[in-house]
């Protein structure tokens, strides 16, 4: 089985509810970090866990599915759609990391945005022609991510907005949509930090494409995640997610409106 055949096993899984496969298909000391917290460390806890997420989303489906793989890891972005704790359908963009040993998965990382983000003008005509484009080599992508938060973590603004396209969109659902290099670096430069430590990239995915990058201040506190496309060696968009419990928003604490049958009397 490879890795890619892994992940999508999973991910199967979780779409029918399949409890038991959910856990057999991670490694027994997996370690899972998601949006929605907290950290796991047994497959045990991770099928417990799953029981209240699909709880909380059902009718759960990952859709739009586009992958990253680099080694024993594999990037998803998705989109899940589901039905909230009062019935009605949402959905909610979401990036998942995973790394497989022997055909388990022994490491996840979710990242998500808020529910049911709207795209502007800008942004939909970048997002469409960032997935039309036919992409180029990984290795050019992977320079291209590594050579745009090298100049940003640095301090060198200039040389990060000629890593972007002149019509180039930042989609966080967090603090913001921009559109032209100026404006995204302003709002980057605007988001708000811990008074302590420093963002290193800690994780970068590469493809023909897209690339995905991780940010964090503590490496052993996933923080957030970038999934960038590339359109004529050019970011052209760039997808924030975030681990949302550690930028302090807190979701999935409603309770479910049970469903019943009302007979006549």
């Amino acid at each position: 089985m490879s890795n890619l055949d892994a992940v999508n096993a999973l991910l199967t899984a979780i779409n029918f509810d399949r409890f038991d496969e959910i856990e057999s298909l991670h490694s027994p000391d997996v370690v899972f970090s998601s949006f929605r917290g907290p950290t796991l460390h047994d497959n045990v806890s991770v099928e417990d866990w799953h029981r209240t997420f699909l709880r909380d989303y059902a009718d759960c489906n990952y859709a739009n599915l586009e992958y990253i793989e680099g080694g024993d890891n594999v990037a998803v972005r998705a989109t899940i759609e589901a039905k909230g704790y009062d019935w009605r359908p949402f959905s909610q963009r979401v990036v998942e990391l995973f790394t497989v040993a022997d055909g388990l998965v022994s490491e996840r990382r979710l990242y998500g945005m808020l529910r049911d983000v709207e795209l502007d003008k800008p942004a939909t005509a970048a997002m469409n022609n960032a997935l039309e484009s036919r992409g180029g080599s990984a290795s050019a992508t992977r320079g291209i991510v590594d050579g745009f938060f090298s100049a940003f973590l640095g301090g060198d603004d200039d040389a990060a907005a000629g890593f972007l396209a002149e019509k180039a969109v930042l989609i966080d659902s967090v603090y913001g949509l921009a559109n032209g290099p100026a404006n995204i670096i302003a709002l980057l430069r605007a988001r708000p930090l811990p008074a302590f430590g420093r963002q290193r990239v800690t994780r970068v995915l590469a493809g023909e494409k897209d690339g995905l990058a991780e940010v964090a201040i503590d490496p052993s506190r996933p923080r957030e995640a970038h999934w960038l496309r590339i359109v004529d060696g050019k970011v052209l968009v760039i997808e924030s997610y975030w681990m949302l419990r550690e930028v302090g928003i807190v979701e999935g604490d409603d309770v479910r409106q049970q469903r019943q049958i009302i007979l006549p009397i």
